[in-house]
């Protein structure tokens, strides 16, 4: 579950209070002369008789590589949110189709998922290191508790043994006396509380590098979402503006086509009007030359008829006066034919006005 901001701010503020107050009570308890015996059981993991400190639950090379990977996940998250910032700015060029800016806008949607993923694992990190910071808060109560169970019939405080130590021996060592307690118990009393804040002290830093990691993560990953989420309306509004210019210019062309059909049609019917108009005239000029030549050859014809008739007439009138001026001449009168006799040879004898003609 993300952090809200004010829990956040709380959190950072907790960040830099307990690694001080840890570091405080560590070098107070490191300050004390008497202790002697080593702690390596904090990097060992290891018991020794000789110093009776207790084993370590956890290595600082385990909780240091936890938080170093949930740092390295930190890191992933923030590339992922870089490239997505850089995706989204290409996709502002106005000159890009959608099919480019799709393709951009998967790229987005794929960084937003390995950065939330990247979120995710520094969120498991810091989890497995809150285990382990919370085991060790309670080992150290734990220890307190112990160590107040100690002193407390006495009514004298840890505190006050530590300071008469630092301060004044011979207080020191009545205030071992008041408490039932030699100076080799109070020594593995402050060594077994030292280590045990030292383990604290590492878990805890740890913790707070990983809890700063996971949030920063978070939020590279929330914002690499609403940054994909961005791209996702880019796209969108790409894709409509696409399919409106397209839709306008299939309109367009629609509208150029019918026009330019149009067009074609008015000419067509203009050129076939053309056309027919010249044909007509063309067969009216030639009907009416057809017409003007009957016309004029009836017209021929006839003033030919006349004039023929008129020459005849002529012609006519002349010989009719050519007779009424010659002498009356009287034609021959036909002789007559006789009678068809026997004639054996079959010969036929035709008689006319010259006697050698047979």
């Amino acid at each position: 579950m993300r952090l809200s901001r004010t829990s956040r701010k709380r959190n950072s503020r907790r960040r830099y209070i307990l690694p001080q107050l840890a570091g405080i009570v560590v070098i107070s308890a490191y300050g004390i002369s008497q202790i002697t015996a080593p702690t390596y059981a904090l990097l060992t993991s290891s018991v020794t008789e000789e110093s009776g400190i207790a084993s370590a639950f956890v290595f600082p090379s385990t909780v240091d590589r936890i938080a170093d990977q949930a740092s390295e996940a930190m890191n992933r998250a923030a590339l992922q949110r870089d490239g997505v910032r850089e995706a989204l700015a290409g996709m502002a060029d106005s000159i890009m189709d959608s099919d480019t800016a799709e393709t951009l806008a998967l790229g987005i949607e794929d960084a937003a998922d390995q950065a939330r993923g990247a979120a995710a694992s520094a969120a498991e990190l810091l989890a497995r290191l809150e285990s382990y910071a919370s085991r060790s808060q309670q080992e150290l109560a734990w220890q307190r508790d112990e160590i107040n169970q100690r002193l407390s019939p006495s009514g004298i405080s840890f505190e006050q043994l530590t300071a008469a130590q630092n301060n004044d021996n011979t207080t020191f060592e009545n205030l071992l006396i008041q408490s039932n307690l030699t100076i080799s118990e109070f020594q593995e009393m402050v060594r077994k509380l030292a280590s045990i804040m030292r383990v604290d002290a590492y878990v805890q830093a740890a913790y707070q590098q990983a809890l700063t990691a996971s949030e920063q993560a978070g939020g590279y990953a929330e914002e690499a979402a609403g940054l994909y989420g961005q791209a996702a309306d880019t796209l969108l509004k790409l894709k409509a503006a696409e399919a409106k210019a397209k839709l306008e210019a299939e309109e367009k062309a629609k509208l150029e086509a019918e026009e330019k059909a149009k067009l074609e049609a008015e000419e067509k019917a203009k050129l076939e009007a053309e056309e027919k108009a010249k044909l007509e005239a063309e067969e009216k000029a030639k009907l009416e030359a057809e017409e003007k030549a009957k016309l004029e050859a009836e017209k021929k014809a006839k003033l030919e008829a006349e004039e023929k008739a008129k020459l005849e007439a002529e012609e006519k009138a002349k010989l009719e006066a050519e007779e009424k001026t010659q002498p009356d001449v009287q034609l021959p009168a036909e002789p007559d034919v006789p009678a068809a006799d026997n004639n054996a040879e079959g010969i036929s004898v035709k008689i006319g006005q010259q006697q050698n003609v047979f």
